[in-house]
């Protein structure tokens, strides 16, 4: 299950006023974030999806590692 993420969104979160709270978890490795805002889990993305292209590479499935800006 790659790719697979839960996310858990807290009480306080309010998309109008563009405020997020909660847990994220990847379910492929149990890594897991609390995070406060919209930027720290777009950050956790990221660095998930980095991490899981960098061990594709590493194991030659792909031969090119893609950026991906915040």
């Amino acid at each position: 299950m790659k790719c697979t993420f839960v996310v858990r969104l807290g009480p306080k979160t309010d998309p109008l006023a563009r405020r997020f709270e909660g847990r994220v978890e990847e379910v492929d490795t149990g890594k897991e974030l609390r995070f406060r805002s919209q930027a720290e889990l777009l950050k956790f993305f990221s660095q998930r999806l980095l991490a899981l292209v960098d061990a594709e590479t590493e194991s030659g499935r792909t031969t090119k590692r893609r950026r991906i800006e915040p």
